[in-house]
């Protein structure tokens, strides 16, 4: 235990306005605890239907690896609301429900939405290859090859969020409960204690985890997708004026069959989901540290809402993609379609 700390007040750590309380408990539970159990169910279900196509092939074993990660990316957003809960039935426990949901949650949380922005990127490559290199593809993405490159995403990942395990602990401290003064009222929380280390930590996360690694991906993803539809749209000029003689000879984007269309057109709506779902968070965090005064100096309040809203966009990335599997994939529909049917 330790002893040698200052008093705490709480009212210090979180001000929170009743009404504000009341948007970040309805984000929380309603928002993000509804697109987070969505998606544990129909990523549970992908990984079932992934499974029965057999992952015979480099972009099966990729889609089943983006599940995987989703998967794991809203299991954990729906852990944390449900210690948000528990922390809101219980808010005098002698542990910091809270607190304890962050330290145990939160960077693994990042890690898994980075994971699963790394596959799609890879996802988007291969995709990309195929309509511009269609004879090439299947030399340069093996499914060997793939699952190397799916293990180092996996693995590097979780090595850069183990230092916030090690650092960033949680400690018996005295604090005084709001609107009161008497020390007979103060007490012992078990609950994380900021220091320079975990301050030096965030930063240098925020910077390698949250900003470049984050963006890079981003960036992979965006000019891949672009670049496939220029691709595309090149090829569509470029058969309407030739000849039936001179398709066959004209360009490489020709040669891709609807299947291969088909994936395309999935890729480019993975891609759109995960650009337009994680923006706000990649705004979010420019904006910090360009400006990093206002993180100290806004209320806490409008920071919890904020992230809070910002969170429930990311998860909708990892949730909703069984909606373009559906709509795009006729062997994922019959799959599903017959699971269904059959209970």
């Amino acid at each position: 235990m330790s002893t040698d700390v200052e008093l705490l007040d709480i009212d210090q750590w979180f001000h929170l306005d009743e009404e504000t309380k009341l948007a970040v408990a309805a984000v929380n539970i309603v928002v993000l605890g509804l697109v987070s159990l969505i998606g544990v169910v129909s990523n549970i279900i992908n990984m079932i239907i992934f499974t029965r196509l057999t992952l015979k092939d480099s972009m099966s074993v990729e889609l089943f690896s983006l599940a995987f990660a989703d998967f794991s990316a809203t299991t954990l957003e729906l852990s944390i609301t449900c210690i948000y809960v528990a922390s809101q039935l219980y808010p005098w426990s002698s542990v910091d429900l809270w607190a304890l949901g962050y330290v145990s949650f939160a960077w693994a949380v990042n890690a898994s939405y980075l994971i699963s922005s790394w596959i799609t990127a890879l996802i988007s490559l291969e995709r990309c290859v195929c309509v511009v290199f269609p004879f090439r593809v299947k030399r340069m993405f093996t499914r060997r090859r793939c699952l190397a490159i799916i293990g180092a995403i996996f693995v590097v990942h979780i090595i850069i969020f183990i230092p916030a395990y090690i650092i960033e602990k949680m400690e018996w401290v005295l604090v005084s409960p709001p609107s009161r003064n008497t020390s007979d009222d103060n007490k012992w929380t078990y609950t994380i204690v900021f220091s320079e280390a975990t301050q030096q930590l965030d930063t240098v996360l925020d910077i390698t985890a949250g900003l470049f690694l984050f963006i890079t991906a981003q960036v992979v993803i965006f000019g891949c997708s672009v670049w496939m539809t220029l691709s595309l749209n090149l090829s569509t000029s470029v058969r309407s004026k030739t000849s039936s003689a001179e398709k066959f000879h004209a360009t490489d984007f020709s040669q891709l069959t609807r299947s291969e269309k088909r994936m395309v057109s999935i890729v480019l709506f993975l891609s759109l989901l995960h650009t337009v779902c994680n923006l706000p968070r990649l705004t979010l965090t420019v904006f910090y540290h360009v400006y990093p005064w206002t993180s100290v100096n806004a209320q806490s309040d409008f920071l919890s809402f904020v992230w809070t809203a910002i969170a429930s966009c990311s998860t909708v990335t990892c949730s909703y993609s069984f909606c373009g599997y559906y709509r795009l994939n006729s062997r994922y529909r019959a799959i599903f379609i017959n699971i269904f049917q059959r209970n």
